[in-house]
This record gives structure tokens, sequence and C-alpha cells, in this order.
């Protein structure tokens, strides 16, 4: 576990550091929630920072992106409208960052929600919950290792359910067959931590991180709840108004999840692999280097489970087998097909 006290005295220690200057990153899934708690760290820390944030509507990030600028007037904000839930607009999007950067130092990515019912297939084919969760996510990241690996400390986040993982159908990795919300969710956990492993081992400069936040009050549940149908309604309720609130009592709070990842983001407590550059901030007194989620031979591979606290996250049962049987290398083959005929269809 990672004090909050400790996490304030390292972001501090960034914000006055050479580290924070001309910084670029790429938020993905952050106007509300945990993903805007984020942004408002890192734009606030941050000196005179670069930042492209995606989303469906910038006239309902407005003022948003107001309290971000009055934040810090130094800083550059570019909003990026679209339907990241396509991976067409997800490339475009990219080529946009691309044409204008020759580096960028964070992508972070948090979008999706959370919804009943059985599959909402996009145009392209996918499942719009499971797109935005696994297969828009990684589009982004993979669109950018190259601006990344041209940054001194580059780092890739995502908040979904790091250390969380357990078995999935590697036969139904799009979740088409006998849905659920459940299956959906597992597999694209899962699939998450073997994807960043996958492309750890060709891009050995970079760290990333797969962040289980725990229960932070975000209004993702109240939401969910809010759109129950039938059945559920009642008990969907009583949850939302008398069950929710005591919970949210001891939830953590979108500002110390937005601390939190700053923390992620800039703390030499997550080396990548290979170190290129910058090593981070230096850990507090105390503080010791995060276990990777592989060591082999005494090398890291750069990849990080984090729980809440941002605590290393303990070996998953599934996760040394489906290693040991070549279930990254598939996903990740699966992933790229996936991708292919999904802009195929849209095409």
């Amino acid at each position: 576990m990672v004090s909050i006290k400790d996490i304030r005295k390292s972001n501090a220690d960034f914000k006055s550091s050479d580290q924070a200057s001309g910084l670029v990153a790429v938020f993905v899934g952050s106007t509300s929630g945990i993903g805007m708690g984020s942004l408002k760290q890192f734009a606030k820390n941050a000196k005179a920072p670069k930042i492209y944030i995606l989303g469906r509507s910038k006239k309902a990030a407005a003022p948003l992106l107001d309290e971000i600028q009055k934040s810090n007037p130094e800083g550059k904000y570019d909003f990026i409208e679209t339907e990241i839930s396509l991976i067409k607009n997800v490339d475009k999007a990219c080529d946009e960052i691309k044409s204008k950067e020759t580096k960028v130092d964070l992508v972070f990515t948090s979008p999706g929600y959370l919804a009943f019912g059985g599959r909402l297939e996009s145009e392209e084919g996918i499942d719009i919950p499971h797109a935005l969760r696994y297969y828009s996510r990684l589009r982004f990241i993979y669109n950018l290792l190259p601006l990344l690996k041209a940054s001194p400390l580059p780092r890739v986040i995502t908040i979904l359910a790091g250390g969380q993982e357990s078995a999935i159908d590697i036969n139904d990795l799009e979740v088409k067959n006998n849905f659920t919300f459940i299956k959906a969710a597992e597999n694209g956990t899962t699939q998450t931590t073997l994807a960043l492993e996958e492309l750890a081992k060709s891009n050995p400069t970079i760290t990333f991180i797969h962040k289980y936040p725990g229960f932070v009050n975000s209004g993702v549940i109240d939401r969910l709840l809010a759109t129950a149908p039938g059945l559920f309604t009642i008990p969907a309720t009583i949850g939302r108004w008398l069950i929710l609130p005591v919970v949210n009592l001891f939830s953590m709070t979108v500002d110390e999840a937005g601390e939190r990842v700053l923390f992620l983001a800039t703390s030499s407590r997550y080396p990548a692999s290979k170190m290129s550059g910058t090593a981070g901030v230096p850990l507090q007194p105390g503080m010791k280097v995060a276990e990777a989620s592989v060591v082999k031979d005494g090398v890291i591979n750069g990849v990080y489970r984090v729980g809440p606290n941002d605590e290393s996250a303990k070996e998953s049962p599934v996760l040394p087998g489906y290693r040991a049987d070549g279930v990254d290398a598939l996903v990740w083959e699966k992933t790229l097909s996936t991708w292919e005929r999904a802009l195929a269809r849209s095409a």
C-alpha cells in the first residue's frame, strides 16, 4: 500500500522538478469520474503541458476545459471530439496527434460505462462497451507507441481491473456467445494484462500500468442502477437510494484517485524494463520499487498490476499458465485481426 501522504509528497516533488516541464499527454475517457480527476491533477501539477483530451462532446466538456485552463494557464489543451468506440475514429484521432507531436509522455485510458442488457454492436461489429473497455483503449496505445518511445519517461496507464484477472474463453474473446456483462468484463480485464505484457516485450523502454481503482465515488454505479430495466427497477432503486450512499461514505474520492494516477505517471516506483532516460520522481523514504507482473532472470517486464492503493497485485492463478501456453501472443493476434475486420467494415 502507498499512503496518500507519501503520494502527495511525491506529487509535490514532481511539480517542483524539471521533469514536470514540457510534457505531452493523451487522456482518453477523462470527462467524468476517475479520468476527470486524473486529468485535473496532471494539468494542475505539470509545467506548461500539452494535453490532448478525447471525448464525444466539446460543448459538454467546456466547463472542465475552462477549469483546467484556469488551474494552469500555461498549458495547452486540445479537445478532440469523436466517438472512440469506433476503431476508425481512434486511428483518425491518433493521426492528428502524430501530425502535431514528436513525442508523447503519457497515454491514459479509462473510457467505458456499465450497462444492463446484451451485446450492443457498433457499425464495426464490436460490442460498444467491450470496445471502450479493451479494443479502443489498446488501439490508442498501439498507435501512439512510436511517440511514446521518443519520450524519456513514457508511461501507459489504463484504469480497469488489474489484479482481478480470471479465466477467459480464448475462443470467444469478443464475447459473442452466451453474452453476459460479467463474462465481458472478465475477458476485458485478462485480455488487457496479457496484451500489455505482449506489447512490453517489444517496447522495453515504456512502463505499462493496469490499475484496479476499487470503489471510487465517481457516479458510475449510480448511472448503472438508474438504467435498470423491468423487474430490476425496484431493487436497483433501493440500492441507489439506500445502499449506495452508505458505500460512497467509505469510497475513495475522485480527487484522491486522480492524485494516485499522477503518482503512477511520474514516480520511479514503476520503472520500465529498460530505462532510456529519466527515472522518475525519487522514491519517498521507506518506499520500494513495485513488483512487475513478470520477472525473469532478474529482469522485469515493465508491466504493473496495481490495486486501489497502488499496491502490487498478487499473481493471478490463471496468468502463469496463459503465459506458458502462449495465450498472450494469441490474444494479441486476435486483437489485430479484430481491428482489421472492424476497419474493413467501416471503410
